[in-house]
């Protein structure tokens, strides 16, 4: 049976495991990828370890404005599986309100596996609300349908960096 608050996409990389991990573990190239189309991420703090934080900068191209991330990691098994809370953040790293939204859930469970597929990689991400109130899950089902296109330009910017490497 499938949960309705889960968003799940699925995704085959041209790259193997191996370097499609290095691209979501290591600061320098999650800076180059990480964000919705057309932002320019910054790394500000990153411990990408169990308890660890990450915390960046998205400066949007067209001078919209910026928004802050941070990801708290609950588990990493390299190379199969990397487990975090993301939420918004302002620029000290503090949890705030979607800028979008007021009753958009602070917190997003992220599950994500990485799976061989011949020399490719086959990676498979997951988001669901973490305490949310019933409003707070009714604004985050009413918008699953966007986040393809969300994680989309990501992952465009994902297979560039991949092909440079």
């Amino acid at each position: 049976m499938s949960n309705p608050d889960e968003f799940v996409m699925s995704r085959l990389f041209k790259a193997p495991r191996d370097r499609v991990w290095a691209a979501w573990t290591r600061p320098e190239q999650l800076a180059r990828w990480f964000g919705p189309r057309g932002v320019t991420t910054t790394v500000v703090a990153a411990d990408i370890r169990p308890g660890g934080f990450f915390h960046c900068r998205m400066d949007m191209a067209d001078g919209g404005g910026t928004l802050w991330a941070r990801l708290v990691y609950r588990e990493i098994a390299a190379p199969e599986r990397i487990v975090w809370e993301h939420s918004f953040a302002d620029r000290d790293g503090n949890i705030v309100g979607s800028p979008f939204s007021e009753h958009w859930p602070k917190r997003l469970l992220t599950t994500v596996l990485f799976e061989e597929a011949g020399a490719d990689t086959r990676v498979r991400l997951s988001w669901v609300p973490i305490d949310a109130s019933a409003e707070e899950l009714r604004e985050y089902r009413d918008a699953i349908p966007s986040f393809d296109d969300g994680w989309a330009g990501s992952y465009e910017a994902l297979d560039r960096l991949l092909a440079q490497d």
